[in-house]
């Protein structure tokens, strides 16, 4: 029977042949030695037994699916430690006032990262919005739940639109009213970051939401709701663009 690091190794190989060229640098720029030993302390604590496939690829971060040691499956986002676009990142963390004193160095940058999108997770998912729970973070690593069938994750909202628009865009509207309400801005809300799952909206990718006393909070959000009203308007007829305040 193989060990966790010994599975681990054996489906990045499997990832690897799969993705080709491509594939190979992107898991070898995620499982770095560092991130490694991350993983095996969510081993050791039985957080996640294994990492299964890659559900998702990203410019700071790849998305697996894992599984529990019963059974369940859970989505697990790894944040490249070796990365430079964090760079550009640094304003969705400056101005936050939960991230004070975070450290400045750029692996400490990655964590704190990390650490943003697993707290904007857990205020999201206790306002009634629908995104994934959260259950861990640790280091450049965040647990969440898993959101689609067996091996393949649900479709984005770019890439299946729902058969029945103004039923979606209600739900959706209600999800983004329930974050304002828990005084939080998305800041990067587009159909690549809403996930169609069996036509109700879940909204993913919020490490770059901000707070009330975030100074672009009120930017972030009118350029969200111009993203949201320029694809809506294309499928709803005669759409209320007062909705998209």
């Amino acid at each position: 029977m193989r060990t966790n690091i010994e599975t681990l190794d054996w489906n990045a190989g499997n990832i690897n042949q799969s993705k080709g060229k491509e594939g190979r640098k992107t898991v070898d720029e995620v499982f770095d030695q560092a991130t490694l030993k991350h993983i095996q302390q969510l081993f050791s604590r039985r957080i996640i037994s294994t990492i299964e496939n890659i559900i998702a690829t990203g410019k700071e971060a790849n998305v697996f699916r894992a599984k529990t040691f019963d059974g369940r499956n859970r989505a697990v986002k790894i944040y490249r430690l070796n990365t430079a676009t964090f760079r550009k990142l640094e304003k969705y963390i400056e101005g936050d006032p939960r991230f004070r004193n975070s450290g400045n160095n750029p692996r400490e940058r990655v964590f704190t990262w990390a650490q943003k999108e697993y707290k904007n997770l857990h205020s999201m998912s206790a306002g009634g919005v629908m995104a994934p729970k959260p259950f861990h973070v640790y280091k450049n690593i965040v647990v969440m739940q898993y959101l689609g069938w067996r091996y393949k994750p649900y479709p984005t909202l770019r890439e299946l639109p729902p058969q029945i628009p103004e039923k979606f865009l209600k739900l959706l509207l209600d999800s983004i009213k329930s974050y304002r309400s828990m005084k939080l801005s998305h800041g990067d809300l587009s159909e690549y970051n809403i996930l169609n799952v069996r036509e109700k909206p879940y909204i993913i990718d919020v490490g770059q939401a901000v707070p009330k006393e975030h100074p672009l909070y009120d930017e972030l959000h009118k350029r969200d709701m111009k993203n949201m009203y320029k694809f809506w308007k294309r499928r709803i007829k005669n759409l209320n663009d007062r909705w998209f305040i």
